[in-house]
């Protein structure tokens, strides 16, 4: 059996290196990756604590759903953004987003 507070700490390291990726980077692909790394994080720990206590009820399996969705139109986004700033011309340096304007 999995104990609880390994698998918590594995989500605290996961959650350290997106924010250390986040905070060192200003590549926009690194940076959504690493949003997208705290998701998965957070996902874990939800399911470590479902799995070490009862079945989780209603509430439970929609904060999964919402966690996912919003991971899912995160993906979307990023690879509506890559699309636009690649036919643009424009590079992947989060400085030069004001040039998105329209």
């Amino acid at each position: 059996m999995i104990i609880l507070p390994y698998l918590l700490g594995l989500c605290i390291a996961l959650i350290a290196i997106a924010l250390a990726g986040i905070a060192a980077h200003r590549n926009l692909i690194v940076i959504m990756l690493g949003i997208e790394l705290i998701f998965v994080a957070s996902t874990i720990a939800l399911v470590s604590f479902f799995s070490y206590g009862t079945s989780p009820g209603p509430g439970g399996i929609m904060m999964l759903f919402s966690i996912w969705t919003v991971a899912a139109a995160e993906i979307i986004t990023v690879i509506a953004l890559y699309v636009f700033m690649r036919s643009r011309g424009i590079g992947f340096d989060v400085s030069k987003l004001s040039r998105l304007k329209w």
